[in-house]
């Protein structure tokens, strides 16, 4: 396999930022990968942008945005800076590392390969919570809709945290509508349009007890609006 990029959105992680730089590394070149790895800071409130510089390696790039852009934003930002190979979207908090090998290698026969935690096959390791609990079923309701409209055949999961695929050249010339949560979906729908193969792969997860998203926040008035335009955009 050819050099992979990774993308890794950062909001307020100052605390474990450094930390997981080394174990992603670490797991990297256990495989014997050629690699880039592009940090987008979002603005955050923290030291997370001081952290991040203190990272000393050549194929590390720093994105640092000013204010709160949103996470699609981010990743939108940085996916202008490649231009080839493999591209591989992961949460700063390293979700499902254990599973980032097998990721890799189903991108040799597939175009776009993502963790799905609503295949049947997969399974929670912990129990939810009344705020997780909340959020699943909110997702889920999402999800359903976006199968029912788009047919992305991913069980509703779009939100994992891992996914990896093949650059093509649309994504020289897509304006995407994502700022917030949702670039996932259209990058599914891009690959679904083109015809190109996806591989879903199920795990065994622990329940996340940390997020950014509030449940009752102004700012979902905005992501609500933003599925609209997705769910109804041609």
């Amino acid at each position: 396999m050819k050099e992979i990029t990774f993308i890794i959105p950062c909001y307020n992680y100052e605390q474990f930022i450094i930390e997981n730089y080394f174990r992603l590394k670490k797991k990297i070149l256990s495989a014997g990968i050629k690699y880039k790895i592009y940090y987008i800071n979002d603005g955050s409130t923290d030291l997370t942008i001081k952290k991040l510089y203190l990272i000393k390696d050549k194929n590390v790039k720093i994105i640092n945005n000013n204010i709160n852009l949103g996470k699609s934003a981010s990743i939108i930002k940085a996916l202008k800076f490649v231009k080839k190979n493999f591209i591989i979207l992961i949460d700063c908090d390293l979700p499902y590392l254990n599973y980032l090998i097998k990721l890799i290698n189903e991108l040799n026969s597939n175009d776009l390969v993502l963790i799905n935690r609503r295949s049947p096959k997969s399974k929670a390791l912990s129990s939810y919570n009344f705020y997780q609990l909340v959020r699943r079923m909110l997702g889920a309701i999402i999800g359903k809709f976006l199968e029912i409209r788009h047919k992305l055949n991913v069980h509703g999961d779009t939100q994992s945290g891992l996914k990896g695929f093949k650059y093509i050249t649309d994504f020289k010339y897509k304006k995407f509508i994502s700022k917030y949560y949702f670039l996932d979906v259209e990058i599914l729908k891009m690959y679904r349009k083109k015809n190109l193969q996806i591989k879903s792969i199920p795990v065994k997860y622990s329940i996340s007890k940390e997020s950014n998203i509030k449940i009752f926040s102004f700012k979902n008035i905005k992501i609500f609006f933003e599925l609209i335009k997705i769910l109804y955009k041609n």
